[in-house]
């Protein structure tokens, strides 16, 4: 499945990216891949990777979201989540998975992880702030992997920043 094939099945906004920012990728990708060869795999192993946006077969398979974490409370070590079409799982090395109660949680705020305004396209970096109604924490990725994610949760779509979000 491609990233417009999960852009269609998320209920959130993707908003595409400008040419100069596909063609910038396209660089990015090449880039990267020299570097994940000079540093012998270094960068892949510290998860600085892409996600491919792939869905397989297997409802319970992960999906290829990227890097996903969770802060849960807010000042706690992000742990990885990872999600499938049917659930949604913290995944700490040499842990068993967990699953994620994210259908009791509502988002309070999303906030974009750089810059004032940065759109909603699949990739950029989004942190999601989080309550149950006794704790709060946050789950940070790409705006496609949080929408896919919320999606899963039953969330509804956060408000701009700004817009009394």
């Amino acid at each position: 499945m491609s990233e417009a094939e999960l852009r269609g099945m998320v209920g959130w906004t993707v908003q595409d990216a400008p040419p100069e920012a596909r063609a910038g990728r396209v660089l990015g990708a090449a880039l990267h891949v020299v570097s994940a060869v000079v540093t012998l795999g270094a960068d892949a192993a510290g998860g600085a990777r892409r996600p491919a946006w792939t869905v397989p077969a297997d409802p319970a398979a992960y999906l290829d979201l990227g890097v996903v974490r969770l802060h849960r409370p807010a000042s706690a070590p992000g742990e990885p989540v990872a999600a499938s079409r049917r659930g949604v799982w913290a995944v700490p090395p040499g842990r068993p998975p967990r699953a994620l109660p994210v259908g009791s949680w509502q988002v309070v705020r999303a906030v974009p992880g750089t810059g004032s305004r940065r759109p909603r396209q699949a990739e950029a970096p989004w942190q999601l702030e989080l309550t149950d109604g006794t704790g709060s924490g946050s789950l940070t990725g790409a705006w496609l992997a949080l929408a896919w994610i919320g999606s899963l949760a039953g969330w509804p779509e956060p408000a701009e920043p700004g817009d009394g979000a």
